[in-house]
């Protein structure tokens, strides 16, 4: 059986072929300018590219014979056909040429084919050999015990092995497809094979009567991929075989049979299209009755498009839709707390932004009361900014419409405007100002609203109008001593607005529920998310922001700051970090030296106490041979709205190192250390990779379960040929609950 040479060896025919280019630049350049006898058409054509030219070191015609003998280094070309040998004799009455010694020929697609010897016609498009080694274009590889090309281009080969690995004689490669018989179609861009193994180390482990892949230089084909088979908690015995369709250059899809023992049987689908001016990607599975669920069909969908309009607008959509909370989770799809659809359309100028959405959303990891998750149809959204005017100040204009609606509950209408001017200025000595004045009116049309300090429900109208005004202070400090360069800047705003603008019991609080106090807003005029809530009265932002910039130390800065009240605002609760007249403590610390470390602390402390109310420290140290990664997360939430999100306290840490050229290996391990807390879950994966494959093995212990969805120990086995496709087993060992 033929073997493939080992990439970190030369063999004669290789280095010919890298002489190749050289050469036959010499060459043509010296029959431009004078005959050579080393050189001779075999025959000739008016089109260029359909001409067969022979050259070599020594020419011979045998005229009894009528044959042509090239030795040295002799090379026949034809168009992009090149054949390179020590030796051919070309018979002029047969139209064959018999090449020997280190013989190789590249074809069109620029794979190149080796042999001990080689019959081929005088156009090279036809030809016959035994023991022929391919290096394709993409440095895979094929061996063959013999070699037929007919004219079409076809080539046929039989006993072959084929790899997309670096291999040696006499060493097998990791992963191997050894066929019976293949047929090379370079005209249909694929690769077809009988009676094809797949060996792993030399090992059989699949076969196949029939197996076809494109070939390295082909665009997307239709047929079969590489199936993902599984078996576990969840789902019993599983296997998934998708069939790729290719419809046109720019559409495809695939069609994927999904099969379980034990959560019913159904299809994945997949569809792909590229417009000149968008694009659009449909994804969505449907699966049939579940012995497990009450549910007689379970699917979801999942849709985004996107399509520029013109210059100006564009408009596109999202959908994300699952048949019931614990679908996507009991079959191994993305999974998100919450399954948001939204279609919009956008219009972007210079000065502008307008957009226009509608929303549906889906809760998944939690039940929500029927008919109380609202949807949105439309949200209305504007921003207008001027050009400067002569003393460098400028207009912004925002506005807001909103319409939510519930199945059950309340229904809000709201229309909101503002009007504002904004003035920044640096003075001489490098203060920098910016003053802000804006007015806001809200009006809003409500149905159904439940106001439960008066026990009952109201439909009509609610208003404010809200005026607010700021001025910001900054004082860069910059310093260069020994080394480091240093920034201080002392940070100061005041912002002034109405007191009791939240106090109208008529208006609901449906976009504010969810305050975070943090640096990042620590220095923002409004700190709540949306329109329905807003913070008024008098009251100072204070801070200070410190960096330091060393070559030996990397970059170390910090912020922290306060803010202070005149009033309270019972707006904000006592676990907000806003209430009364001090505010909590809130910052953060970023630590860089180097590529090899990297730590971010960001903090709010307690006011009186100095302990923390939200703590995050992330971090990583070391080299890709040894890192470590770690995290801490600690809330103490606000739990006085319903839909606030509980106090958290869990810790996350990982180990990855690639220990080898090859091998890799990552830990992860996360922690809830709240009250009721314990393990979350625990991953090791190991993963071995290199020119021609990829191997990972993952074990997952998941202590998370919802309804149908169990948890336990998962085990995945991935297996990826490169120029071939994935194989994967997914084994999930755990408890029955």
């Amino acid at each position: 059986m033929s073997h493939f040479h080992c990439t970190t060896r030369r063999g004669p025919g290789l280095r010919t072929a890298l002489r190749l280019t050289a050469a036959t630049a010499l060459v043509l350049a010296s029959l431009a300018m004078a005959p050579r006898a080393e050189a001779a058409f075999i025959n000739s054509d008016p089109d260029p590219d359909d001409n067969t030219l022979l050259q070599a070191d020594q020419l011979s015609y045998d005229q009894d014979g009528n044959t042509v003998t090239a030795e040295g280094y002799v090379e026949i070309s034809r168009g992009n056909r090149i054949l390179l040998a020590d030796k051919i004799v070309y018979d002029r009455t047969k139209d064959l040429a018999t090449a020997t010694g280190h013989v190789s020929m590249i074809d069109n697609n620029g794979s190149v084919f080796f042999f001990d010897s080689l019959q081929v016609s005088g156009d090279l498009k036809e030809g016959l050999a035994q023991e022929v080694r391919v290096l394709l274009s993409d440095k895979s590889r094929m061996a063959s015990r013999t070699f037929l090309r007919h004219a079409d281009g076809v080539s046929e080969l039989d006993k072959v092995v084929y790899t997309a690995c670096d291999s040696c004689l006499g060493q097998e490669p990791l992963w191997q497809i050894k066929g019976g018989h293949v047929r090379y179609d370079p005209n249909a861009e694929m690769v077809y094979y009988r009676d094809a193994w797949l060996e792993l180390g030399g090992v059989p482990v699949f076969y196949t009567p029939y197996l076809a892949h494109p070939d390295p230089t082909a665009g997307p084909k239709s047929g079969l991929l590489l199936p993902t088979i599984g078996a576990g908690r969840n789902l019993g015995f599983s296997y998934k075989q998708p069939y790729y369709i290719h419809l046109d250059s720019d559409r495809d899809a695939t069609l994927t049979p999904f099969l379980t023992t034990e959560a019913g049987k159904g299809a994945i689908g997949e569809y792909r299209q590229d417009f000149q001016e968008g694009q659009l990607r449909v994804f969505g599975s449907l699966m049939g009755a579940d012995p497990e669920s009450t549910h007689d069909v379970r699917g979801h969908l999942v849709v985004n498009g996107r399509w520029d309009i013109d210059d100006a607008w564009r408009s596109g959509t999202d959908i994300n839709l699952a048949s019931d909370r614990t679908y996507l989770r009991r079959y191994n799809f993305l999974a998100p707390t919450w399954l948001t659809s939204n279609l919009y359309a956008e219009r972007f100028t210079s000065n502008s932004y307008f957009s226009a959405n509608a929303y549906y959303f889906q809760r998944q990891r939690i039940a929500s009361a029927a008919g109380s998750v609202p949807g949105v149809a439309p949200l209305l959204n504007y921003n207008y900014v001027s050009d400067p005017d002569s003393i460098g100040g400028f207009w912004n204009v925002d506005a807001n419409g909103l319409v939510l609606i519930r199945e059950a509950g309340n229904d809000t209408n709201r229309l909101s405007s503002r009007v504002g001017w904004n003035l920044p200025y640096t003075a001489s000595y490098g203060a920098v100002y910016t003053f802000r004045a804006d007015v806001r009116a809200d009006g809003y049309y409500l149905r159904d609203f439940a106001r439960p300090t008066r026990g009952d429900t109201y439909t009509g109208t609610a208003g404010r109008i809200f005026p607010e005004a700021s001025l910001e202070w900054r004082m860069p400090f910059v310093s260069d001593n020994f080394g480091f360069h240093q920034l201080l800047e002392p940070i100061v705003m005041g912002a002034i607005s109405p007191n009791g603008l939240n106090k109208n019991i008529n208006i609901p609080n449906e976009d504010s529920l969810d305050l975070e106090f943090d640096d990042t807003n620590l220095f923002s005029i409004q700190r709540f998310a949306g329109f329905d809530r807003v913070e008024t009265g008098a009251r100072i932002n204070y801070g200070v922001h410190w960096a330091t910039f060393n070559r030996n130390i990397g970059t170390v800065s910090a912020v922290v700051g306060q803010v202070y009240r005149f009033h309270n605002d019972p707006a904000f609760t006592s676990l907000s970090g806003l209430a009364g007249h001090f505010s909590d403590y809130v910052g953060h610390v970023d630590v860089t030296p180097s590529a090899n470390f990297a730590m971010q602390y960001r903090f709010r402390l307690d006011k009186n106490t100095l302990t923390s109310r939200r703590s995050e420290v992330t971090g990583s140290a070391g080299p890709d041979l040894l890192r470590v990664t770690a995290s801490y997360l600690f809330v103490k939430a606000d739990g006085s709205q319903p839909l606030s999100p509980r106090s958290t306290e869990e810790v996350y840490m990982a180990l990855s190192s690639r220990f080898s050229q090859n091998w890799s290996v990552v830990l992860g391990h996360r922690q809830n250390l709240g009250a009721n807390g314990g393990t979350i879950r625990t991953d090791i994966g190991l993963t071995y990779e290199d020119e021609c494959v990829i191997i990972g093995l993952d074990f997952a212990n998941d202590n998370t379960q919802d309804r149908d969805f169990k948890k336990g120990l998962a085990v995945l086995l991935r297996l990826n040929l490169k120029t071939i496709g994935d194989i994967k087993f997914n084994t999930d060992v755990g408890a029955r609950q």
